[in-house]
């Protein structure tokens, strides 16, 4: 940890600190032990860190603390904490803001129900949050970017920028998000952040929808006759149209933008909504329930995000196939 407090109650950040003072932790008030040196960034530690609240903190490796402290320099015109207790929901943002904006710098892969449950938090008291990713992590390839699931839970979704920091050059970066590809990959545009306000900067992006090619749809049908089970969903659904699967009509095979919080292939999402369509059974609940979903952090409801995605895609074909 960066920032402890005094025997006083003076907090006092970890390069500020003299090693003749004794110090505790903010949190739990234990004892902290002040370690600096020549190589390393000063900083606090836990002499167990099990005595702290929940184990609030965990070892930090020396890019996690660079990236903090840059972070820390970058706000400085701001309202600022590091390692800011927040009671109401026991959480400890690496940064706060204003009291309205908490920065997490996650570099290490955790689980995606913690960083939504984390965030979720952070929304109870309404803050907004923005994630940083390792950026040397990122599968960059023919300028797109195939995400994880964990890269995909820290895209600030209401204005579709993933942030990261790429240790070795201590910069920040930003990527714009743009379109989901055929191949469902997400196309971008770099920035450099070269200030604070570029965490928060909205950037004009339009964003269009694709059609799968005849090559790629060819290789998800594949693997769906692979799986040899006649219940397998795609085919079960191209099988009750009355759909060839060697020969998909254009209604089958859109990518849209909200293909983004949508995990189930478009191929089969689509082919259960035309089924669903023909056999006069269709209600956003039902198509709702179809579908599997990231874990991504937005404003939308699952019965929203399925009724928005029929839309663009009723949009979609109109453009892309009705000549």
């Amino acid at each position: 940890m960066l920032i402890a407090v005094t025997e006083a109650g003076i907090y006092t950040h970890a390069h500020q600190a003299d090693l003749k003072v004794r110090y505790r932790c903010p949190v739990c008030l234990k004892p902290v032990t002040l370690k600096q040196g020549r190589y390393k960034i000063a900083h606090f530690s836990h002499q167990r860190v099990i005595d702290c609240h929940k184990s609030s903190y965990k070892t930090e490796s020396p890019a996690h603390l660079q990236g903090k402290h840059h972070l820390y320099d970058m706000a400085r015109e701001h309202q600022v904490s590091m390692e800011y207790f927040l009671s109401e929901i026991e959480q400890i943002p690496d940064i706060l803001v204003d009291r309205m904006l908490a920065v997490e710098l996650q570099l290490s892969v955790i689980p995606v129900d913690a960083i939504l449950r984390r965030s979720a938090g952070y929304r109870q008291l309404n803050m907004a949050v923005i994630w940083i990713t390792d950026d040397e992590a990122l599968s960059r390839t023919g300028g797109a970017l195939k995400l994880t699931a964990f890269q995909r839970s820290l895209v600030t979704t209401e204005r579709m920028q993933l942030f990261s920091y790429h240790k070795s050059e201590d910069q920040f970066y930003c990527y714009q998000l743009r379109d989901v590809t055929p191949t469902l990959a997400v196309t971008y545009e770099r920035y450099k952040v070269t200030g604070f306000e570029s965490f928060t900067r909205e950037r004009a992006v339009v964003r269009q929808s694709y059609r799968i090619t005849r090559a790629l749809q060819n290789s998800f049908i594949r693997r769906c006759l692979q799986m040899k089970d006649v219940r397998e969903p795609t085919l079960s659904a191209l099988y009750q149209l009355g759909i060839n699967h060697r020969t998909l009509p254009l209604s089958i095979g859109i990518v849209v933008p909200l293909q983004f919080y949508i995990r189930t292939h478009p191929i089969t999402w689509q082919s259960a909504l035309l089924l669903m369509l023909k056999k006069k059974t269709y209600s956003v609940e039902r198509f709702a329930e179809q579908l599997d979903y990231y874990g991504v952090h937005t404003h939308f409801t699952e019965h929203e995000l399925a009724a928005d995605l029929v839309a663009q895609y009723l949009a979609a074909y109109k453009n892309l196939c009705v000549h």
